[in-house]
C-alpha cells in the first residue's frame, strides 16, 4: 500500500514562492510519479514536482501533495462536521486525503467566484459554457460517491471472505439477519453474532466511532 506519508517522502515540499502550474502546464510538462482513476471520469495525478492535478468531470484544480495535511472536518456545511485526524490519513492510500483536498480547492474556487462581484466575470479553467454553481454541486456529489466507495473498500479489506458476505448482504442487498441465515444454512445467531464480530473488526481496525461517525451510524 502507498500510503500518503510515503508519497510525501518521494517529493520535496514546495516552494510556496514559487507559482502553482496551471493544468495545461502540469499534462504537457509534467513527469508522472502516480495516477489513480476513479468511476465518473474523475481521476488524481501526481506528478514528480509533488503538485497534483485532481480531474472530475470538466473540473480541474491543482495543489501539492505536501498541501494535504491537517485534520479535516468532513461535511461541516451539512451540519455534522466529523472530523478525520491527520494521523489516519497519513497511513492510509495516499489517494483518499488527496480527494478532500481535491474537493476543498473546488469548492475555494466556487466562493471566489461568487464573491468576485456583479461587474466581475469569473471564468474557469476550460470557460466551461454551463452553470458553474450546478457544475460544482455535480462535482461534490461525485466526490462524495468516491470517498464514500473508497472507505468502504479499505474497510471490507480487513474482513474475512465470509465476513464481507455477511457484510454485502446485510448493508448492500439489505437483507434481514434471518434472510441471510436461510439463504447459508445457518442459524439466526451465528449470522448476528458474525456480523458483530466484522462491524467490530473493522472499528478496532479504523476507529470509525470516532473519525467515521456518519458510516457507521447505519450500521
Amino acid at each position: 500500500m502507498l500510503t500518503l506519508k510515503k508519497v510525501k517522502e518521494l517529493v520535496e515540499a514546495p516552494v510556496h514562492t514559487k507559482r502553482v502550474p496551471s493544468p495545461k502546464v502540469l499534462l504537457e510538462e509534467g513527469l508522472i510519479l502516480i495516477s489513480k482513476e476513479f468511476d465518473h471520469g474523475s481521476h488524481l495525478t501526481v506528478y514528480q514536482s509533488g503538485y497534483v492535478l485532481f480531474s472530475a468531470g470538466k473540473r480541474n484544480t491543482v495543489f501539492h501533495i505536501h498541501d494535504c495535511c491537517g485534520d479535516y472536518a468532513y461535511d461541516a456545511a451539512a451540519g455534522r462536521g466529523d472530523v478525520i485526524k491527520e494521523e489516519y490519513f497519513e497511513n492510509c492510500e495516499w489517494h483518499i486525503r488527496a480527494l478532500f483536498e481535491g474537493e476543498r480547492k473546488m469548492e475555494e474556487s466556487q466562493w471566489k467566484c461568487e464573491g468576485a462581484g456583479q461587474g466581475n466575470v469569473c471564468v474557469s479553467y476550460h470557460a466551461v459554457a454551463e452553470d458553474w454553481g450546478e457544475i460544482a454541486d455535480r462535482t461534490i456529489n461525485v466526490l462524495e460517491k468516491i470517498v464514500e466507495k473508497e472507505a468502504l473498500h479499505a474497510m471490507m479489506a480487513v474482513l474475512t471472505k465470509k465476513q464481507r458476505r455477511l457484510i454485502h448482504q446485510q448493508f448492500v442487498l439489505g437483507k434481514t439477519h434471518q434472510e441471510i441465515a436461510d439463504d447459508m444454512g445457518i442459524s439466526r445467531g451465528s449470522v448476528t453474532r458474525a456480523v458483530n464480530q466484522a462491524l467490530e473488526r473493522i472499528r478496532r481496525k479504523f476507529d470509525f466511532e470516532t473519525h467515521y461517525g456518519w458510516i457507521t451510524g447505519g450500521f
